[in-house]
């Protein structure tokens, strides 16, 4: 009777399972590059296309590394070479309570777009301060020292301080910072020389989408780190480049250019 008794308990357990684990899943791995893992409670879970993304998941990638997360609610993230990210808390939490999409960027090269979601439902954190949203799309890198800075594509992006100095962001191309201020740098296409390869170094994925899977492409992101802004050299700002708008044209089996 004792064995036939634990037998039953283990069998409701085993059943449990899958659905406490569902519940607790935050968002998907669409996309992974190796090597990536999340570092669950102290043990490295290797990442692969399919991986669930749970509430407390730490996300790390090598320096060829790369996730690419959809959540539940269309929100798209992903965590680049070299880069570290946590999942702090999801919209539903595996208890059913409300909660946020909050994730913390310790340090990298990201691509954030807000969901389905209410937009007082994100909230990003960096070492420099917070980033809020709204129906908004935009690339963050987050140096060595900590000091993040935003390339914002579309929406608004309002970004504070730890003390609560706060600018926003809402036009194309605009480039902001976080350190001991909140700034707004300008337009990344006019800035030359040296300084625009630094940014084309740390905005990844505005420099070359291809390494994204379709759906985490964003519309004219290539232009902020290559075109200078419509009219300042007489030229369309959105070249015929197959990373310039999203789809590319079709090229009948030739290499787009």
């Amino acid at each position: 009777m004792h064995r036939l008794v634990c037998g039953l308990v283990a069998a409701v357990l085993l059943a449990a399972l899958p659905s406490l684990a569902l519940a607790a899943a935050a968002g998907t791995a669409k996309g992974v590059k190796p090597a990536a893992a999340a570092d669950r409670a102290g043990t490295e879970q290797t990442l692969v296309v399919g991986s669930d993304i749970f509430i407390g998941d730490t996300v790390n990638t090598g320096p060829q590394g790369q996730v690419q997360i959809l959540f539940a609610d269309n929100t798209k993230l992903v965590v680049g070479p070299h880069s570290s990210l946590k999942i702090e808390d999801y919209l539903v939490r595996n208890n059913g309570s409300a909660g946020k999409l909050a994730v913390d960027m310790l340090g990298g090269s990201f691509r954030f777009a807000t969901g389905n979601a209410a937009k007082d439902r994100y909230l990003i954190d960096t070492p420099t301060g917070t980033i809020g949203v709204r129906g908004t799309r935009f690339d963050v890198f987050v140096d060595t020292d900590g000091i993040t800075r935003i390339l914002h594509y579309e929406g608004i992006v309002r970004f504070c301080t730890l003390d609560n100095k706060c600018e926003e962001l809402t036009d194309l191309c605009t480039l902001g910072q976080l350190s001991h201020d909140a700034t707004i740098l300008g337009d990344s296409r006019k800035i030359q020389g040296p300084a625009r390869n630094e940014i084309k170094s740390e905005f990844i994925y505005s420099n070359n989408q291809a390494p994204l899977l379709r759906q985490f492409w964003f519309s004219r992101s290539f232009e902020c780190t290559h075109n200078v802004p419509h009219g300042e050299d007489g030229k369309d700002p959105t070249p015929n480049h197959p990373d310039a708008s999203s789809p590319p044209s079709k090229c009948a089996g030739r290499r787009c250019i």
